[in-house]
């Protein structure tokens, strides 16, 4: 995974090919412009406290789950 910063312009544009209903797209186009501002850097205690359990980075579930995203590789080889 990796980010590509894109005006507001060309993140409409490069999601509009899936088709998604204005409001979707809205809402996605807005949750990266989220990220990219630093909007979504607070840590939140949300996991643990509806879970009792660790909140976990996706490296570390990658780790334990391997093959957990394989499907998204290209078919017949290996990222």
């Amino acid at each position: 995974m990796r980010y590509v910063a894109e005006t507001q312009e060309e993140a409409y544009a490069s999601r509009a090919g899936y088709n998604a209903v204005a409001w979707e797209l809205a809402g996605w186009v807005s949750s990266y412009e989220a990220i990219a501002s630093n909007e979504m850097s607070a840590v939140s205690d949300v996991v643990p406290r509806l879970t009792g359990s660790p909140a976990r980075s996706l490296a570390d579930y990658l780790r334990e789950h391997p093959n957990s995203l394989r499907h998204l590789l290209p078919q017949g080889g290996d990222a």
